[in-house]
């Protein structure tokens, strides 16, 4: 793989671990050293340039789970099925409609086309959904498929999926982007991502985790540029060498940046669903009594407000309760260190207890994941911190080496969820069930609502599942974090969603400089 990742100076693109540790006043200071670096700066380039946070695992939709990657995959293949703001499926490479209870038709619409002009067939439709529903393929999305029996191709533009159980959702399960049957025979489908149906095609994907794409309607160049370190991040944008930064900003870098002139900052409420993960198999998390107690020893309100200062919300569940899904009535543990110390005492294990805290090595994750420790070492349980560069932890807790983690859902639209992360069946690879979570009421009442014909008594399930979830625990939530991201003031059409999406870059341009057109 060829090609820059970013235009800039050295002096400016340099790692600066020490970074990671200054506050944004100490920033300001530093500002002046990274001007003078810049005087080596190449002149600016027709191409947009974006920084990540973390480097995507995959570009391939048939495996994309983690954030990043699932963001970028939206832009270069398109899905049988989106969802609008309010949570409902919309067609997008496809329109459908239900032809019998267990029987849903698909049809192509109109001048759907992969990245080389090539149409999008139904047998790419067909061969895509049954590459992920092929065991040995392991994809982390075969479990929220389960349903499906068969899937028949009608004709070149019509594919229907016939289903175990009558599904009136099943529409938005549709969601991994569409690949060319002709791909995954290919060198056994190792590849079959390189060609597209997004808004963008691919044009470099280098070692070092930068990603530069075309958009095709106008050949747009944007560059995904990966800076670990949130605050060489922002000087970074500061100097010009990116444009647009969005994921892993502190509620106070955020501010700093927003409030400097020549950029815009933007805030949307956010459905980011952030937690506590237990590895169930080991034999101290996997008790009960010692995930409440951990539950009532975290002052979570404490932390909305101090750290995420406005930025996020409480959680009780996965969903938020505006979601169609969500439960509004349900209450998380109190805040109770009394109740905790009586907890870990009842349980045995009142002289303290030691466990593994994993988590990435993003500074502000780094701080959250001392204020957890801290407050449980208020009732008795010491958390040895263990922080990890993003791939080495996701690898982690992918394959459930861990005591305890914290990590975010993002971009939750359906309640297909609920299987994919705690029903029994869907233990990695088969899905999401990291913590190797297994009750025989959760995943009755995971079934119940799956086969459920009318949603008020869909909706009746899953609130009884995610009272259920409170009680067990899990997982212990924690808050909704609102998305955070800023731009360059020159930058136009750029925004997000509460799901952190990257789909306004089809629409974003550069203004252009005053006095031209």
């Amino acid at each position: 793989m060829n090609g820059r990742g970013a235009a800039g100076c050295r002096g400016a693109g340099g790692r600066r671990n020490a970074l990671g540790r200054l506050v944004p006043a100490v920033l300001a200071g530093l500002l002046m050293v990274l001007t003078f670096a810049a005087c080596g700066a190449e002149p600016a380039r027709p191409v947009l340039r974006f920084g990540l946070p973390t480097a995507p695992v995959t570009l391939d939709p048939r495996y994309a789970s983690d954030a990043v990657s699932y963001r970028l995959v939206r832009l270069l293949h398109r899905a049988p099925v989106d969802f609008d703001d309010t949570a409902n499926p919309v067609a997008d490479l496809t329109t459908w409609q239900r032809v019998a209870p267990r029987r849903y038709r698909f049809s192509i619409v109109a001048g759907a086309r992969f990245d080389d002009g090539s149409p999008v067939t139904a047998g790419d439709v067909a061969a895509t959904y049954r590459s992920v529903l092929d065991p040995t393929r392991a994809s982390p999305h075969r479990g929220s498929l389960a349903n499906i029996v068969r899937i028949e191709v009608v004709d070149a533009r019509t594919v229907d999926f016939v289903l175990a159980a009558p599904d009136p959702l099943f529409p938005g399960t549709l969601v991994v982007g569409v690949l060319a049957a002709a791909d995954l025979v290919a060198d056994g489908g190792r590849d079959a991502w390189r060609r597209g149906t997004g808004a963008f095609t691919r044009v470099a994907w280098r070692d070092d985790g930068s990603v530069t794409l075309r958009r095709r309607r106008d050949g747009q160049h944007v560059v995904f540029v990966t800076v670990r370190d949130p605050s060489v991040r922002a000087m970074k944008l500061i100097s010009g060498e990116l444009d647009i930064v969005q994921g892993n900003l502190s509620p106070e870098l955020y501010r700093w940046l927003a409030a400097r002139p020549g950029l815009v900052g933007q805030q949307v409420a956010g459905s980011t669903f952030s937690y506590l993960g237990f590895n169930l198999a080991d034999p101290l998390t996997g008790r009960r009594a010692l995930r409440q107690a951990i539950a009532h020893a975290l002052d979570r309100e404490a932390i909305v407000r101090h750290v995420f200062g406005g930025t996020a919300r409480l959680a009780q569940a996965v969903f938020p309760p505006e979601h169609w899904a969500g439960a509004a009535g349900l209450a998380a543990p109190a805040h109770d260190p009394d109740a905790a110390r009586r907890l870990l005492a009842t349980a045995g294990l009142g002289d303290g207890v030691r466990l593994s805290y994993k988590t990435s090595s993003d500074p502000f994750r780094l701080r959250l994941a001392t204020i957890v420790q801290s407050q449980l070492a208020a009732v008795g349980i010491s958390l040895d911190i263990q922080s990890y560069d993003w791939g080495t932890f996701y690898g982690d807790v992918t394959h459930g080496r861990f005591q305890v983690y914290g990590l975010s859902w993002v971009g939750l639209r359906l309640p297909d969820i609920f299987r994919h992360a705690f029903h029994s069946t869907s233990v990695p690879p088969a899905g999401a069930n990291r913590g190797r979570y297994a009750s025989e009421r959760a995943d009755r009442l995971i079934e119940q609502a799956e086969q459920a014909g009318e949603r008020a008594a869909r909706v009746a399930a899953y609130h009884a599942l995610e009272e259920h979830l409170l009680y067990d625990l899990p997982y212990v939530p924690l808050w909704f974090e609102d998305q955070l991201l800023v731009t360059r003031s020159d930058i136009a059409g750029y925004r997000t969603d509460g799901a952190g999406s990257f789909d306004a870059l089809a629409e974003t341009s550069r203004k252009p400089p005053r006095g031209e057109d």
